[in-house]
């Protein structure tokens, strides 16, 4: 029977942003692994409980989340619907060897320690072709609120993956599959959240000095910025008094602030850069009229600035690392 669900998939959206920043992932690649998010119709998943098999169906279209360690030691399965029941499933590749499947199975006393290696041996071979997964299932769950599928998928990697290794969420990346409405939107919420500290020094700054990824000289050029209420940073290049090299190429940042007034140093951090072009020219234009609104001295309209710095000029968003 279908589930009436207490969320929408846009409300389901945006839980994993928020979840994404709660957990300080980036979409940079991680170390540690890699959180994978994508919409699907006709999802199917088999799977071995014991010594039963499961098969679970999604004729609709559901969100499907997979937490994977590099090594391929430990992952975990979200299966997140609003039509019917959300499952969560954690895997590890490799049973241990002192209990469960990783040993001998309680008849094998009774058998003949030649079948006991033969029958192992048959096993690995179709692991090896394909034919059986190699893999060990460490909990399934089956949840009516999607939005609580969520929750018990980032909680169940913590729980069973994370913990084994000793690993922390913020070494994962994430990325998100075309197949998923992922606008600047979610993408906003997933970001991570501002420091305190930082947040105060960007309040009281009104010239940040940044040093771009993308310049061979590393040269820290002092820029004028724009700082929202909703604590996104941005920076223009393409003024003659403020050019930043290789800004359209840059992915990351280290900034310095500085007091008001004073040659004194507030914070500095590590950032991650967005590019803003004139191809984006709903999102450029936005902006610029914000960035219009904050420079001091500024000539000609509105609609003349803008239209100077959408021609020569991109505009950064630098969003602070933990």
């Amino acid at each position: 029977m279908p589930i009436r669900s207490v969320a929408t998939l846009d409300e389901l959206t945006g839980k994993i942003a928020q979840r994404i920043s709660d957990f300080r992932l980036t979409k940079e690649k991680g170390t540690l692994g890699e959180l994978s998010i994508k919409l699907a119709r006709g999802a199917a998943r088999t799977y071995k409980h014991h010594w039963t098999g499961y098969r679970i169906l999604y004729p609709d279209p559901t969100l499907l989340l997979r937490a994977d360690l590099k090594d391929g030691s430990f992952w975990t399965e979200g299966y997140i619907s609003t039509k019917q029941a959300s499952w969560v499933l954690s895997f590890r590749r490799d049973p241990p060897r002192t209990r469960g499947t990783g040993g001998p199975r309680p008849d094998d006393k009774f058998a003949n320690p030649q079948a006991v290696e033969v029958a192992a041996a048959f096993r690995q071979k179709l692991k090896d072709e394909g034919v059986v997964a190699q893999e060990e299932l460490i909990r399934a769950e089956d949840f009516d609120d999607p939005s609580e599928a969520v929750d018990q998928f980032f909680n169940y990697t913590s729980l069973y993956a994370l913990k084994a290794i000793d690993g922390n969420w913020s070494d994962f990346s994430y990325s998100v599959d075309g197949s998923l409405a992922w606008d600047e939107e979610q993408e906003s919420v997933a970001s991570l959240p501002i420091d305190a500290a930082i947040d105060e020094s960007l309040k009281r700054s009104d010239i940040i000095w940044v040093t771009l990824s993308s310049d061979p000289g590393l040269r820290p050029v002092p820029c004028w910025f724009l700082y929202t209420k909703d604590k996104r940073l941005f920076v223009l290049s393409g003024e003659r008094q403020q050019t930043l090299t290789g800004a359209d190429r840059a992915t990351s940042a280290h900034v310095v602030t500085r007091w008001k007034g004073r040659d004194a140093q507030m914070a500095e951090f590590d950032a991650a850069v967005r590019c803003i072009t004139g191809a984006d020219r709903e999102e450029f234009r936005e902006v610029a009229e914000l960035l219009v609104a904050k420079r001091q001295s500024v000539r000609g309209t509105i609609d003349e600035n803008v239209n100077d710095w959408m021609r020569g000029g991109v505009i950064l968003e630098l969003t602070p690392r933990s």
